[in-house]
């Protein structure tokens, strides 16, 4: 959670159109990013930086471009999107609060650019996905957009999306809040895949949980042979979760069902990985949706989205990359 001493400066945001609420990382948070890359044993430093007019309107395009039942779920808590460099991870999403009362203000999203400039929807999937894993031999590809569409905006707008999971997460009451102690109650997409042990820690059910699950380390310095791949991924589609991303804890969980569910169901892109071995294709991992073993989250997804619409922008289905 980041406490703020000036929290008008930040309530303010809420009253701008969504597309508008984006802005360089602030001090106050530059810090605090700092303080968790430090405690995390990450080297990454964070440092500020100016969206110049061509991000301003891949961002814009990316925000515009999504189904109004996103933006509406999204908008009254969304203080800002924040982007700068050296954050440690493509996205974070935390908590803004008064520093004198503790009241909480809202979200913020953080974007790294180190990790976003140079790639398109494609590449930055498919270097999320093989994040885990190391070596020659295995690899994965993932294709999230057409090749008309394969373009920085994009990738922003699901990476968007997946932060926008948690910041709904935050204003809702199917997941226990992150920032406080984990309660002995229910909660309704928690209790899908997910239970509480007796040290409040999250464990998936029996059914739920998989070989090779809990030794996947995306951001961290523990990586897997290359041919893990097939065992993990093997292991993933036996189970309720969306992705090996969110299959990681409850709260990724959510935010990967969100993306996708938003980016395949409601917009009508791809999402497809295929395992491919020394560059030669070797199987296409079949799509979440379009499997009965997400028939419980759909019906979650149906139930928080309802019958979303997707926007035009400028008369045309696909995002606009220019301002």
């Amino acid at each position: 959670m980041i406490y703020t001493s000036d929290p008008q400066q930040w309530s303010a945001l809420l009253g701008q159109p969504i597309e508008t609420r984006i802005l360089p990382l602030p001090d106050e948070v530059r810090e605090f990013v700092h303080q968790v890359n430090m405690a995390s044993g990450l080297d990454a430093v964070p440092a500020p930086c100016t969206p110049d007019v061509a991000l301003q309107a891949d961002l814009r395009a990316a925000l515009a471009g999504m189904p109004a039942a996103v933006r509406d779920l999204a908008s009254p808590l969304l203080l800002g999107v924040c982007v700068g460099r050296g954050l440690g991870s493509s996205g974070v999403t935390d908590i803004v609060a008064d520093a004198v009362d503790g009241r909480i203000l809202g979200c913020i999203v953080l974007l790294d650019m180190d990790l976003l400039e140079t790639h398109t929807a494609n590449s930055w999937a498919t270097w999320k996905e093989n994040l885990p894993f190391g070596g020659p031999g295995f690899a994965l590809a993932a294709t999230i957009a057409e090749p008309r569409d394969d373009t920085r905006a994009h990738a922003l707008q699901f990476l968007l999306l997946h932060e926008f999971g948690h910041v709904v997460t935050a204003g809702g009451s199917f997941l226990p809040r992150w920032w406080e102690p984990v309660p002995a109650a229910s909660f309704p997409f928690l209790d899908l895949s997910w239970g509480v042990n007796a040290q409040g820690r999250f464990l998936p059910w029996d059914g739920s949980d998989f070989e090779l699950r809990g030794a996947v380390d995306f951001y961290g310095t523990n990586k897997l042979d290359s041919d893990a791949i097939v065992s993990a991924y093997s292991g993933l589609e036996g189970s309720d979760f969306p992705s090996l991303y969110g299959a990681t804890n409850p709260y990724d969980d959510f935010a990967e069902c969100f993306a996708s569910y938003v980016h395949s169901e409601l917009l009508g892109r791809p999402y497809q990985l295929r395992v491919d071995y020394d560059g030669v294709p070797q199987a296409t991992l079949d799509s979440f949706w379009a499997s009965p073993r997400s028939n419980a989250k759909r019906a979650f997804m149906r139930e928080l989205l309802g019958k979303a619409t997707v926007p035009r922008v400028a008369n045309d289905a696909h995002l606009l990359v220019a301002a």
